[in-house]
């Protein structure tokens, strides 16, 4: 049985009347929608649940005014594009994240490098091949649109600027180790150049696969989301990452901004500390992010604060406070075309998670929910 055959079975009984509503949905301006489609929510992995669980998950989320999610594409891809499905259906905007830890990306025999047993091992990013990708990520996006389904944008990668998710970067031998901040503390700055250089072709592979596509062909192509992780932080888990300000220009040096329409990032404020010093990590992370013509705006791909608390009902007031700071701060950077949208991390995962005791938690609300 051919690919189409089977997404056209997949689709069977969806009307046409249903599935034009969903898609105008999806393409509605904030002031259309019902919710505001630049505030989401993340929850990645949805191919590793069962069917009836991702139904459940993406339920969940509208019933609580969710309207827009950041998913992920990875193995299982044939189950990752059924969430996408599902999502679609229940008028969720969509924001796709490629997994780059995937081993058809790769050349055969490829090995990652070891996570030392303090992080998975993860593929480098200098070994993946353009070709492969092209073959892997056109595949998906076409059965995707095959499927009817407008992408929001796509975003080639994740927290690429730091060992856990580029390989290039290096592991210590051990954990409580001094690691690189900046480029000039790499051994293997050409190395990590080299990945550099090759993810902005998977970015303009994204974009050409994407302008070949119905639905999706005015869609957004992000850079992967970077890591803020503290120095003290990386130097603890022994593992190097560079600050987002030198990696951005590292990737703008082979020609990001040709293919790009924004800059993904990663904000983690942090519970603890003033609000001042709060306030200067979001000031240092978004020091990249420009308004259009001069620059490209920030999409916030993931932001979080963490709740530690398991009492139901949540016990989730302090963590409220500082979402509703931190809203308030991307609000007004969209208000200028420096930020174009915010992706909460994460809707259910543990310490992050909002949603809690059966329901979504106050700081969920103040995050996705628009008043």
């Amino acid at each position: 049985m051919t690919w189409r055959l089977q997404l056209r079975r997949l689709y069977a009984g969806v009307s046409f009347a249903v599935a034009m509503t969903v898609a105008s949905s999806m393409l509605a301006t904030p002031s259309q929608a019902a919710g505001d489609p630049r505030f989401g929510v993340n929850r990645v992995n949805l191919a590793w649940l069962s069917a009836p669980e991702r139904e459940k998950v993406l339920d969940l989320m509208v019933k609580s005014g969710v309207v827009a999610v950041r998913l992920s594409l990875t193995r299982p891809i044939d189950q990752s594009i059924d969430a996408i499905r599902v999502a679609h259906q229940k008028g969720l905007a969509i924001l796709l994240e490629i997994s780059l830890n995937n081993a058809d990306f790769y050349p055969k025999g490829t090995k990652p490098r070891p996570g030392l047993g303090r992080i998975w091992d993860m593929y480098r990013l200098s070994d993946i091949s353009p070709d492969q990708f092209r073959s892997v990520v056109g595949d998906a996006l076409h059965k995707i649109d095959a499927l009817q389904i407008p992408l929001v944008a796509v975003e080639a990668g994740n927290e690429i600027n730091w060992g856990a998710y580029n390989g290039d970067l290096e592991v210590k031998a051990k954990a409580k180790s001094k690691t690189a901040r900046s480029l000039t503390d790499l051994d293997n700055l050409a190395a990590v150049e080299q990945g550099a250089a090759k993810y902005v072709q998977l970015a303009a592979v994204v974009r050409k696969e994407l302008q070949s596509t119905k639905f999706s062909a005015n869609a957004k192509v992000i850079s992967a989301g970077l890591s803020d992780i503290p120095v003290a932080d990386a130097d603890r888990r022994g593992i190097d990452s560079i600050d987002p300000a030198s990696f951005t220009n590292l990737m703008r040096k082979h020609g990001l901004d040709k293919v790009v329409d924004g800059y993904g990032i990663h904000i983690y404020p942090g519970s603890n500390g003033t609000a001042t010093a709060r306030a200067t990590h979001v000031s240092q992370a978004l020091s990249i992010c420009r308004s259009e013509p001069d620059g490209k705006p920030c999409w916030i791909t993931e932001w979080g604060f963490s709740n530690t608390s398991t009492t139901c009902p949540a016990n989730d007031n302090s963590r409220e406070r500082l979402v509703e700071a931190a809203r308030s701060r991307f609000e007004e950077l969209m208000g200028t075309g420096r930020v174009a949208a915010a992706y909460y991390f994460d809707w259910d995962a543990k310490g992050y998670g909002v949603w809690r005791c059966g329901g979504l938690s106050p700081a969920g609300r103040a995050a996705v929910v628009t008043p």
